[in-house]
């Protein structure tokens, strides 16, 4: 049994099937809150409703898995918090996997994780890095770059009714993003695969600016034009938001961490050692 916490959010819906399809029976472990919690579970997959937060709902989750895979994010939510999710949530289900003897733990991560990292996010990923590296289990830490479908979401919401694609800064810099399918892909190569256990893979699918990316959009909708957030706009949103709009505010933070380039990276030597993964590339996602 594979234990996939958030599994009923943008990278976990993507994944379950595909472990299922593999071969594994998973169970998927949610809130069922900010994404519908499925009324029937699918053959192969047994739901559980349990919160991160709660010490309980994790022994429940862990109980009887040989693997579990943490895919669950508070970042990008506007009714949750990484500190909880991110950072305690993985950490208290790390322990929890640890002390029910599962074997082997995935841990979700974004590059630029650090301790000293730039945004608090990237901060809260690496105090998950570090509980899973400590645990005395097998462990693998995927980092991947911005969720692409999750950003073309964001970007393309005002367009349909204002006719506008949301650039934020200047669009110029480089970012890596990552496809969910390209995600899910690696992380069931992982948990079959005994030789990509205590190790750190970094794993991206595209580098692009923001402004390469709406230009995609504009030319697949043949209609609507770029509305920017000033560089400007997100320093001060980073700090004011800060008391009625943490979710705003940590938007406009990542935004500037963008900004600087800092969330490029070469994944091509890492898709090198996968070469049978197909790439999954802008115009695919967005076609589908």
């Amino acid at each position: 049994m594979i234990l996939v916490a958030g599994g009923t959010g943008r990278l976990g819906r993507t994944l379950v099937p595909m472990l299922v399809d593999a071969g594994h029976r998973v169970r998927v472990m949610a809130r069922g809150d900010s994404q519908p919690f499925p009324g029937t579970a699918a053959d192969g997959v047994e739901l559980l409703r349990g919160d991160l937060a709660s010490e309980e709902d994790c022994r429940k989750a862990v109980a009887g898995c040989t693997a579990a895979v943490f895919a669950a994010s508070g970042f990008g939510i506007k009714d949750s918090d990484p500190r909880t999710v991110d950072r305690d949530g993985a950490v208290r289900l790390v322990h929890a996997a640890a002390d029910a003897g599962v074997e082997h733990v995935v841990m979700m991560s974004m590059h630029g994780a650090a301790a000293e990292g730039p945004i608090e996010f990237l901060r809260c990923k690496a105090a998950a890095e570090g509980a899973v590296r400590s645990s005395g289990m097998a462990w693998t830490i995927i980092r991947i770059g911005v969720l692409l479908e999750q950003r073309l979401e964001i970007m393309t919401a005002p367009l349909e009714s204002k006719g506008k694609v949301m650039v934020f800064g200047s669009g110029r810099a480089p970012v890596t993003y990552t496809s969910v399918r390209d995600a899910a892909a690696l992380i069931v190569r992982v948990v079959s695969d005994p030789a990509l256990r205590n190790r750190v893979i970094e794993w991206g699918s595209v580098t692009a600016s923001a402004n390469e990316v709406a230009e995609a959009v504009l030319a697949r909708a043949a209609h609507g034009s770029v509305q920017r957030i000033p560089a400007a706009a997100e320093r001060v949103l980073s700090v004011v938001a800060r008391p009625f709009s943490p979710f705003l505010a940590r938007i406009a933070g990542a935004g500037i961490w963008e900004e600087s380039g800092g969330t490029a990276f070469q994944w091509a030597p890492g898709r090198a050692e996968f070469p049978d993964i197909p790439v999954t590339g802008l115009q695919e996602v967005l076609t589908t």
